[in-house]
């Protein structure tokens, strides 16, 4: 990998990781915000469901213009919107407030996401695209590793919304060197097959391997994200952790080992095969998905390292499938196949976080109960993936 790609790469990760961070520090902070707005986990799990699912609206619209403008300076304009967004956050001063920022930062910044994919799948070739995706999806795992314990430790030592005010200042220093540090990537702009978003809904329908690349990552949003938008309040509340050390040190440890793992993911899935490694990760994620969600009493060192375990194969996973998903595509087509597999991701998880919160329920002592339940569904749809991918033909 040349030193220009590497740079690249480090920035989309980058993004990446602002972006994933907006969304996923609201999870670890579920008792502080539900304490602060006077909520209860129902309307906690529309906070995090309202984010994907304006992003899923915004992803699907653009659709219909993603091929149509240089990928550079669609993130240009995302990034800002989720800048503004995540300022909004900050200041909210009621629980509706909150919501609407919610809202208004996925309509940005739920997109951002396809679009770096997009751009991954025009400037990497096929035969070293997951070990890119492994680069990009550090910004997961850096997350993670950085930013949500320290998201939290601000968040205990200066109040819930100073890791917003944190992200907004990060964005702006990610946002100068996407502005110098990204090409412009407008290939498709000039190709002789230009196409029309009729074009792509025409093909998309009629080629069922395109179809099965969209559905892999829905079934795996439910197989993944089903959990973890409670696992915090269920080790406080439940399993009496300490949420200003225990729960921080679950996510630095997971997101340490991934920041390890993402890496050599990708060039393991270039070298044997995305589809065996995603089968073999997917198939030893369900054992730390099955011991979380039953957890009754246990030692803070055992579950974080099943916890670890969940983030090293649960997250791992997604590197070669997201490199199967991305080269299951032609080029013209790239940049409205990444946005409407985006929008199905994010009502996925949307979808996914609002029955979570339905199904689990706080008993009189504040605990969480039926969490089980939505293991088993995470269960069955990782099964369920594992049989899909299969079928996904690569083209591009």
């Amino acid at each position: 990998m040349s030193r220009k790609e590497l740079i690249i790469l480090l920035t989309l990760a980058f993004v990446q990781f602002s972006n994933i961070l907006d969304g996923m520090i609201l999870m670890p902070l579920a008792p502080t915000i539900k304490n602060v707005f006077l909520i209860d986990t129902q309307h906690f799990g529309w906070l995090v469901s309202s984010f994907g699912i304006a992003a899923g609206c915004s992803a699907f619209f653009s659709t219909f213009w993603a091929d149509k403008f240089d990928r550079k300076i669609i993130l240009i304009v995302l990034y800002i919107g989720f800048i503004i967004g995540t300022y909004f956050c900050a200041i909210a001063p009621t629980y509706t407030m909150f919501l609407i920022a919610r809202i208004f930062t996925g309509v940005f910044g739920g997109v951002c996401g396809s679009v770096i994919l997009a751009i991954v799948g025009d400037i990497i070739p096929n035969e070293r695209r997951a070990s890119a995706m492994g680069m990009v999806m550090m910004g997961f795992a850096l997350a993670a590793v950085a930013g949500i314990p320290l998201g939290l430790i601000l968040s205990n030592k200066f109040g819930w919304q100073m890791p917003f005010y944190v992200i907004c200042g990060l964005g702006f220093i990610i946002l100068l060197c996407i502005i110098i540090f990204i090409p412009n990537v407008n290939a498709h702009l000039k190709s002789e097959n230009k196409t029309s978003y009729k074009h792509f809904y025409s093909t998309l329908f009629s080629n069922k391997s395109m179809q099965i690349a969209l559905a892999v990552p829905v079934v795996m949003m439910v197989a993944h994200m089903g959990i973890i938008p409670y696992i915090s309040d269920f080790t406080v509340n439940n399993l009496h952790f300490n949420k200003e050390t225990d729960v921080p040190l679950m996510y630095l440890i997971g997101g340490l080992l991934s920041v390890v793992n993402s890496p050599l993911v990708g060039k393991i899935s270039d070298k044997y095969g995305r589809y065996k490694v995603f089968a073999i990760l997917s198939i030893l994620a369900i054992i730390p998905l099955f011991l979380i969600t039953n957890s009754t009493s246990t030692s803070v060192v055992l579950f974080l390292f099943c916890s670890s375990m969940f983030f090293i194969f649960s997250g791992g996973r997604m590197i070669p499938v997201q490199a199967m998903i991305t080269s299951a595509v032609l080029p013209q087509f790239r940049g409205s196949f990444m946005a409407l597999n985006s929008a199905l991701q994010q009502f996925s998880l949307g979808i996914v976080t609002f029955i979570g919160g339905t199904i689990i329920t706080n008993n009189v002592n504040g605990e969480l109960e039926h969490y089980n339940i939505v293991g088993y569904i995470a269960i069955t749809a990782t099964i369920v993936s594992i049989f899909l991918a299969k079928k996904i033909k690569l083209v591009g």
